[in-house]
């Protein structure tokens, strides 16, 4: 998943900007959306079933009609969201505010902000540039990409690995591991090595880099195949390679 902040002070365009980005995108893929509400947080609809349902203490409250969902979420951080909207197959994330965020970001406007890769852009511009912008990624949205990009027409299996920072390692403790970004490189020429294997109709493999902590996942890995078998032995070969590449600081 694509994610493509837009930041600027208050009244500075980024709303009609992203409108026509939403437009432009979804030939794409889908598009998913979110506001950083800041000191103007929602308000509820009182008296409405959601979210009464929501001030019991529910942590999700739900509503359904015809067209859409409705969803009253206790979590509010931006994290979850950006897992949920993964999970949901959600190509691109545009988020409006969230100046902080580690991402590369659009600014609209005069705002100075870290991480910026175009300002004042025309929607064409960003187009071209989506290579500059990070990406998001979780299991669940791997998978969907395998399924989206695979020919499933021949396919019996897809085997998913998720690979953790383990903390207890017989009576050594590890808090963190920190990664460079050779993973990246190595996953790209591991996915060529498992898609030219007989019976292997995709794969997708993520690594990430930087600091992670105990408990955190670390690479994620789809195979797409025609029978289990040559996924799992595709699978063990492809993590040995993957673990010996790895560059650990």
């Amino acid at each position: 998943m694509k994610v493509i902040p837009v930041v600027g002070y208050s009244k500075s365009g980024k709303t009609s900007f992203i409108r026509k980005l939403i437009v432009a995108l979804k030939p794409r893929g889908n598009v998913g959306v979110i506001k950083h509400l800041g000191r103007h947080p929602y308000k509820l609809e009182k008296n409405k079933d959601t979210t009464i349902f929501f001030e019991e203490g529910a942590a999700i409250s739900a509503g359904i009609d015809d067209i859409k969902t409705a969803l009253i979420m206790r979590n509010p951080h931006l994290e979850y969201l950006l897992a949920m909207f993964a999970d949901a197959g959600v190509q691109f994330a545009v988020i409006e505010g969230f100046k902080s965020i580690h991402f590369p970001k659009i600014v609209i406007g005069n705002l100075e902000a870290e991480g910026c890769v175009l300002k004042n852009p025309e929607v064409e511009e960003v187009l071209k540039s989506l290579d500059k912008f990070g990406d998001y990624h979780t299991m669940g949205g791997i998978v969907k990409e395998l399924k989206r990009e695979g020919d499933l027409s021949r396919a019996g299996a897809i085997l998913t690995f998720t690979g953790l920072v383990r903390q207890w390692t017989g009576d050594k403790k590890t808090e963190f591991l920190d990664f460079d970004n050779s993973a990246d490189r190595n996953s790209m020429d591991l996915k060529r090595k498992l898609e030219a294997i007989g019976g292997i109709l995709g794969a997708k493999i993520y690594h990430r880099s930087g600091r992670l902590f105990a408990g955190e996942d670390i690479t994620y890995i789809a195979v797409l195949a025609e029978h289990r078998r040559i996924a799992l032995q595709a699978m063990s070969e492809t993590f040995d390679e993957l673990k010996r590449g790895l560059v650990v600081k």
